[in-house]
């Protein structure tokens, strides 16, 4: 018994082993939670699974099938779309939020109070408040422009023309990301030290050399991480789509994950569902490993 207690008491004095007990337990709540799901998910991408009906491995026949149909052409092309002008647009928002919230000014605290509104609003919520402006009969911003100011001679068709409902969805998409990516990028810009701002105002630098040569550079890896985060959450997305535009007009809006839902729930083909979800996974390791690399040779410059 005495050697028992020896041994782990000597486990949890060292810094090595105490790391992996104090992970352990966390690292366990994940592989049940997140690693079963999902390698059933790869085990059924290669069968024929429907519902009420058993499973079949038929190997890469789902894969094939679909890069055959124009559903997952559209699929990926309207991701790719979507996840990009997101990405940028709340980049630029978020790091303009950034450094502007730095200065002091007069409600300062309110503002950032009030920034963080659209991020932790519900997202069934926040669609139903944008369904509700985006409405074809009913919008409030269709109403002042053209009945109020007069300014168009027809309502902007916001949810029924395909382009223009990938625009309203990726609009309320970076108008809900933006906080976290200005509040993100608000403490990293803080928490640059003040001696190195010093030294580059005595060198002479001007503020925006100091920002892009100086500050940049030291919260990159930060940027670089929130970015990862950001992409995996808007490739993924489901709820906004879903429920704003169901994928319309035209599959104009149809993503992975709704594409995933349909096939999967409403179609009942279970393994076809999953292999599209399946598809972006090797784009997602490699975009995370490409960040891990990227963030620790800036760590080590």
């Amino acid at each position: 018994m005495s050697s028992t207690s020896a041994i782990i008491s000597r486990l949890f004095h060292k810094d090595n082993s105490l790391g992996y007990i104090l992970l352990g337990p966390g690292f366990l709540f994940l592989a049940v939670m997140m690693a079963y799901p999902f390698l059933y998910a790869v085990y059924l991408s290669f069968t024929d699974k429907q519902i009420g009906a058993p499973a079949n491995f038929i190997g890469l026949e789902n894969y094939a099938k679909l890069l055959s149909t124009n559903l997952f052409h559209k699929t990926v092309v309207n991701s790719l779309v979507y996840t990009a002008f997101a990405l940028a647009l709340k980049f630029a928002g978020g790091l303009a939020l950034g450094v502007m919230l730095n200065r002091p000014f007069i409600g300062q605290r309110v503002v950032k109070a009030l920034l963080l509104l659209p991020w932790i609003m519900p997202t069934v919520f926040s669609t139903m408040i944008w369904s509700w402006i985006y409405h074809p009969s009913f919008s409030i911003v269709n109403e002042v422009l053209v009945n109020k100011l007069h300014v168009l001679s027809e309502p902007l068709p916001f949810l029924r023309n395909e382009v223009w409902a990938m625009a309203s969805l990726i609009f309320v998409n970076v108008w809900r990301g933006v906080p976290f990516f200005a509040i993100t990028f608000l403490a990293a810009i803080q928490s640059v030290s003040v001696e190195i701002l010093e030294a580059s105002k005595i060198d002479g630098a001007s503020r925006w050399g100091t920002f892009w040569r100086i500050i940049f550079p030291i919260i990159l890896p930060v940027v670089i991480i929130v970015v990862l985060i950001s992409t995996i959450g808007t490739l993924g997305d489901f709820d906004l789509p879903f429920l704003l535009t169901h994928g319309g007009p035209n599959d104009a809006t149809t993503l992975f994950s709704l594409t995933a839902y349909t096939l999967s729930l409403s179609s009942g083909l279970i393994g076809l569902g999953a292999a599209v979800t399946m598809t972006m996974f090797p784009f997602l390791i490699l975009l995370v490993i490409a960040s891990l690399i990227r963030v620790r040779q800036q760590q080590q410059t």
